[in-house]
């Protein structure tokens, strides 16, 4: 990160939303869904293994020479599996895709290094935690497609299962896009 200039959350949030659109364009076919992750990844030359993790963590990314190897945890539900995915991938092509964002210096995930995905709140308000995230929602439920299934008088429910994710997951991106209805 470049220490001349502090990265706001809707600074992180900008960057996922550009790095998910682009890895969408270059990864996966236009107006297919839902989104796979698993298949994008592996597109992206990220090796995918289903492992026991523990009690603690949904998923991780581990950088190796030049390639990257992503582990999710066995016992999550689907729904929560694909964004585990989508968020590790999330982490990767923040660190693959370029030098910097809008001025902040990112450097490649080095071998042996990375991230993990935790089920408690750990790094939880951690730039790149907040990236993984905004990646992962951005990346699975599009903002175009997301608007249009909204506007359309969807359910929560609805959308859940046409993007093949949590009603939480949806009822958050809502809230990020401004489509909450107040009381």
């Amino acid at each position: 990160m470049n220490e001349n200039k502090v990265m706001t959350y809707g600074d992180a949030r900008k960057i996922a939303r550009e790095l998910a659109e682009d890895t969408l364009r270059n990864y996966w076919t236009p107006g297919k869904f839902p989104v796979d992750p698993i298949k994008i990844a592996t597109a992206a030359g990220v090796e995918v293994y289903d492992s026991q993790l523990g009690t603690d963590l949904w998923g991780m990314l581990v950088g190796g020479d030049n390639s990257a190897t992503m582990y999710l945890d066995i016992d999550q539900p689907s729904s929560r599996k694909r964004f585990s995915a989508a968020h590790e991938l999330g982490h990767y092509m923040t660190h693959a895709s370029a030098d910097s964002f809008d001025g902040f210096t990112v450097k490649p995930i080095g071998s042996g290094e990375g991230y993990i995905d935790a089920r408690s709140d750990e790094n939880r308000g951690n730039v790149f935690e907040v990236i993984a995230n905004e990646f992962a929602g951005s990346l699975l439920m599009p903002e175009k497609k997301f608007r249009e299934l909204k506007e359309s008088g969807n359910s929560d429910i609805d959308i859940a299962n046409f993007f093949k994710v949590s009603v939480d997951a949806v009822s958050y991106r809502s809230k990020l896009l401004g489509l909450t209805c107040t009381p």
